[in-house]
């Protein structure tokens, strides 16, 4: 039989996510609304987090109808906020829409994205967990060592996920239980040092 309505769009989205796990090997996804919350999102954003996916397509399309709530923006927005609910659950129908209006960041901010993901991703994981079907994963610190692969291994999030490998000069604190708060208290740190930094940026 032929799948219809939400089930054609759970589909099509699937196939997105399997395809765009190259920096999401978990294929971790966080709602817009969410994201948009913990930072100004600006189309490079948005394009990234789509990419690879930790923003369902949609959120484009979300994205836009937010913008028109600004003085000012490009008839492309309009034309994305426009996109029917029917016609959004075509990737294809989205793309060209996203691709203009993340040109249009300049190139310090186009460079500043993965940085930005990255940091809504781990605070997302840290507030909520990641969300899998997978014992080894209930961990949030296994999941912040995966990030930390999927991303480059950035020196920004070394001491909490990159523990296994990276074993700390601190000295031990006499249990797991407290030497695992200290990891914890790393990472709380890393949020609230990027929170200082991305909070006011778009």
């Amino acid at each position: 039989m032929k799948p219809t309505g939400n089930r054609i769009f759970d589909q099509v989205n699937q196939i997105i996510v399997d395809d765009s796990c190259t920096m999401n090997t978990l294929c971790i996804s966080f709602p817009y609304e969410y994201a948009s919350g913990v930072i100004n999102l600006n189309w490079h954003d948005i394009i990234f987090a789509i990419t690879h996916g930790f923003l369902d397509h949609r959120a484009a399309i979300e994205h836009a109808q937010i913008e028109l709530g600004n003085d000012d923006y490009p008839q492309t927005v309009l034309d994305l906020a426009c996109v029917s609910r029917d016609e959004s659950i075509f990737p294809h129908s989205i793309s060209p829409y996203i691709d203009e209006l993340a040109a249009m960041v300049d190139e310090k901010r186009r460079g500043q994205s993965e940085e930005r993901v990255m940091y809504i991703l781990l605070k997302w994981v840290y507030e909520h967990g990641a969300c899998i079907d997978d014992p080894y994963y209930d961990d949030p610190l296994n999941v912040a060592e995966s990030i930390f692969h999927d991303f480059g291994f950035p020196d920004s999030i070394i001491k909490f996920a990159a523990w296994r490998y990276n074993p700390t000069n601190e000295p031990d604190l006499g249990s797991n239980k407290k030497n695992t708060a200290r990891l914890f208290d790393y990472w709380n740190k890393f949020l609230v040092k990027q929170q200082s930094l991305w909070s006011h940026k778009g």
